[in-house]
């Protein structure tokens, strides 16, 4: 695709993400998000799909690589001042950095506990969703929730700029990926332009961005050969949302044989050290995790039939547990590289998950862009549709699962898993993409 016509597709996704400035802030600005989401994912797999017929071993070009990266940039900071539209999790952030900043543990008491009534204003914790709950957050996340309070206090921009900047080096951390594994750098428009992480970091602005961050840091160091600092590296990942945990096990398969049982042991230590930290005694570290785990169920599909067998959800949760640690147990023994593993494990968590809201696909998001799946790549388009029930949930208050919804949702995507798995184009023995080698 020429350089003329990628900009003139980048002016046109621009524009899409400029209309949230022309609507007000009612239900209608969901359906805005969804219908934004829908054409700018369309006009990604346009470039995809041209892409597949141009020369596969023409090298990469850095005017390419520039615009690519430069409207990446310009489509986050155009959605940063703009209020969050699809969820309103930023604002139990903003809480936990302020509760944090005022030298009060932030699992230590909910929001609405009479005692924090000196740190209420406007919109805080009235914006605050589940205000009854502590915090869930893991530690890495609540010292970059009081980072932004101590920088930009209850701003809701400051700390998407914070989040943008991050989703920026997530970006720059894929080019590096991409050229250690001889590939075409402009692949990174895959991440680089996809509405996933433009809008659910850069408009509403989720702690996974931080995340995705440093478990990408974990795969370049461990493809230098530096083990312990990429172990350093997914330890803190995991302090700031807890799913690198699911890799750990990896690491006692990669690597120097003397440092296969150090590795897994390093984010171990690193989380426990990290709660520790926060540690108090009334049982917050863990409270809402322990119900979020057990009862909370939203836009899953196994689990979905899973609760058609089981008379209780939280037998339901548990099974569908168990179903992820064999899938994990297989994704470990399995002969495959590692980011075919991470991406063989997120994607089980993504199929098992009793809630699967739309951002936690933004860390497939980034994986595709080394590990190509045209399955995955569906579903994350089609993920905007979940956003329907928060729609109605704006309008009646009522929130439930649609199954319409979810079979609109899904059945293409195991559909076109099924198809790569039969036409053997699901299993890759290295990092493959759809933009070919350099």
């Amino acid at each position: 695709m020429s350089l003329r016509n990628l900009v003139i597709i980048g002016v046109l996704m621009e524009l899409c993400y400029l209309s949230f400035y022309f609507v007000g802030e009612t239900p209608d600005e969901v359906l805005v998000f969804i219908v934004v989401s829908v054409i700018v994912y369309a006009m990604l797999a346009f470039i995809i799909y041209h892409h597949r017929s141009v020369d596969k071993a023409a090298s990469s070009d850095n005017r390419l690589l520039a615009l690519i990266i430069g409207f990446a940039i310009l489509f986050r900071l155009t959605l940063v001042p703009h209020a969050p539209v699809a969820s309103d999790d930023i604002y139990r952030y903003i809480w936990d950095g302020k509760v944090a900043a005022h030298g009060i543990n932030p699992f230590a008491l909910s929001p609405n506990d009479s005692t924090l009534e000196f740190l209420h204003t406007t919109d805080l914790p009235s914006k605050v969703n589940f205000p009854n709950m502590r915090t869930i957050y893991p530690p890495l996340a609540q010292i970059f929730f009081w980072a932004s309070h101590i920088l930009f206090g209850d701003s809701v921009a400051g700390m998407k700029l914070l989040l943008a900047f991050i989703d920026f080096l997530t970006i720059v951390l894929l080019v590096l990926l991409l050229r250690q594994n001889k590939l075409k750098l402009e692949a990174a428009l895959l991440y680089a332009w996809s509405p996933l992480p433009i809008m659910y970091f850069g408009l509403d602005g989720h702690i996974d961005a931080l995340g995705i961050s440093l478990l990408l840091l974990f795969i370049f160091l461990v493809g230098k050969d530096r083990y312990i600092s990429g172990a350093v590296s997914l330890g803190f990942a995991a302090l700031a949302k807890l799913y690198p945990m699911f890799i750990v096990a990896l690491l006692i398969r990669t690597g120097p044989r003397l440092k296969r049982f150090l590795m897994p042991a390093i984010p171990i230590l690193l989380l426990a050290a990290g709660y520790w930290l926060y540690h108090e005694p009334t049982g917050g570290l863990f409270e809402s995790l322990t119900v979020y785990s057990a009862t909370w169920e939203f836009n899953g599909s196994v689990s979905e039939i899973l609760y058609l067998f089981f008379d209780s959800h939280v037998h339901a949760h548990v099974m569908s547990g168990v179903l992820f640690l064999l899938w994990l147990g297989w994704v470990f023994y399995v002969d495959r590289t590692l980011v075919e593993k991470i991406f063989l494990a997120f994607l089980g968590f993504i199929v098992v998950a009793p809630v699967v809201q739309p951002w936690y696909l933004t860390w497939l998001a980034a994986i595709i862009v080394l590990r190509w799946s045209v399955a995955v790549f569906v579903l994350l388009g089609l993920s905007t549709l979940s956003n329907f029930v928060v729609y109605s949930f704006r309008l009646t208050g009522f929130w439930q699962d649609q199954i319409a919804l979810l079979l609109i949702e899904y059945l293409p995507f195991y559909a076109l898993l099924v198809w790569e798995v039969v036409r053997g184009r699901f299993r890759v023995s290295s990092p493959n993409l759809v933009l070919g080698p350099r």
